[in-house]
């Protein structure tokens, strides 16, 4: 659900303008009301995220009729203009309750600034967000697929905050395909201004989704992997993180410095595998490497991706030869997968009562809460031939 947004009398300025930036802000298209009587009846029959209201002249008795309205649950943020920042005004404003003040028209990169502001205390205690970085060393596991649906079932369970999906695979990573989005921007216009990131230049250039997403893809031009080292790709996290209530970021899946910039900043690893020997090998490398890069074991999730019940190898023998509980399996849905890539479309939006659906929420749910998976395999010996085959290299 998209957040709604109320202006008075034109007070942000130019609608087309306001809107653009209020999109980015996962806003629908904002209401108008020509007074602000109207502005409190209207709030008084539904809810209203955001009112931009005109403070020149304003009437005390509207004021307070704004500050009973606006502060009900959930509050509605406030942000008032006046053609000039006149004290007095200010301070008799803030005082009733409005959370902004800004000289009329408001530009986009001040109203942008406020808005964001305001959405950032959505976040509790407007503390930094939480990154959560979806890695395999080996491909074809699924981790686009992951990152893409966990993104949006992070958004679908918390209606109020911001999530961010950044496809950091420089040199052309595939969201862009499984979205079917057509950015006007994407990782690429980055590189030439490792120097400056800021979250404004972020906010510019990532991609609102319906469902609650902002996505910064890719670059389709393999060179720009070039221009972005691992300072910049750990600068991005920290922007994106300060900026939204959950960051998933798609990794690259060679061990580049890029790579390892977003598995340090990273607070959660999602390290994807499936049921076969391959990838439990390449698996229980990964797990070695951030035992070596000191990261605490509650900071490493591994998640079984396509699991079948008739799988050679089971759930129980992976974690014995990871030596690493099972953190979450999604189920194999082959049909529903690729019925959703080619609408371009989250698994959660083509059928949210699948079954696989279920299991991202689910993922989502637990990783935000850190709690285990019900039914996880604790470690185990190893033992018999599933053993033997993972026993290389072990004292």
């Amino acid at each position: 659900m998209q957040r709604s947004a109320l202006i008075v009398a034109g007070a942000a300025g130019p609608q087309d303008i306001a809107n653009g930036v209020l999109q980015r802000f996962g806003f629908a298209p904002a209401a108008s009301a020509l007074t602000i009587a109207e502005a409190a009846a209207r709030m008084r029959g539904s809810h209203v995220d955001l009112l931009v209201i005109p403070l020149q002249g304003i009437d005390p008795v509207e004021l307070a009729a704004i500050e009973r309205e606006s502060r009900k649950t959930p509050p509605t943020f406030v942000i008032g203009t006046a053609a000039q920042a006149d004290p007095e005004l200010i301070l008799r404003a803030m005082r009733s309750g409005i959370h902004e003040f800004l000289v009329y028209p408001p530009g986009p990169a001040e109203f942008s600034r406020a808005v964001d502001r305001l959405m950032r205390r959505t976040h509790g205690d407007g503390g930094a967000g939480v990154a959560i970085a979806v890695y395999s060393a080996k491909g074809g596991l699924g981790t686009t697929s992951i990152a893409v649906n966990l993104a949006f079932a992070l958004a679908r369970g918390h209606r109020d905050g911001r999530v961010a999906l950044a496809d950091l695979v420089a040199g052309g990573g595939d969201v862009r395909i499984m979205l079917d989005l057509k950015p006007a921007y994407d990782l690429g216009d980055l590189a030439g201004k490792a120097g400056r990131i800021d979250a404004e230049l972020l906010d510019s250039l990532l991609t609102p989704r319906a469902g609650g997403v902002w996505v910064l893809p890719a670059a389709e031009d393999p060179e720009v992997a070039d221009g972005i080292d691992g300072t910049t790709t750990a600068n991005i996290v920290e922007q994106l993180r300060a900026h939204f209530t959950f960051t998933v970021i798609d990794c690259e899946h060679a061990l580049s410095e890029r790579t390892l910039a977003v598995l340090d900043a990273a607070d959660h690893l999602v390290l994807v595998t499936q049921l076969n020997v391959a990838a439990l090998r390449s698996t229980q490398r990964t797990l070695a490497l951030c035992q070596r890069l000191g990261y605490a074991e509650e900071k490493c999730h591994v998640v079984v991706n396509r699991h079948h019940s008739g799988d050679a190898i089971s759930a129980s023998d992976a974690a014995s030869v990871l030596g690493r509980e099972i953190f979450f399996a999604l189920p194999n849905d082959y049909r529903l997968s690729t019925a959703a890539l080619t609408k371009g479309v989250p698994v959660s939006e083509h059928d949210a009562a699948s079954q696989l659906a279920r299991s991202y929420a689910t993922l989502a749910a637990r990783l935000d809460g850190g709690s285990a998976a019900d039914g996880a395999m604790r470690n185990g010996k190893h033992g018999g031939r599933v053993g033997r085959l993972f026993n290389f290299g072990r004292r």
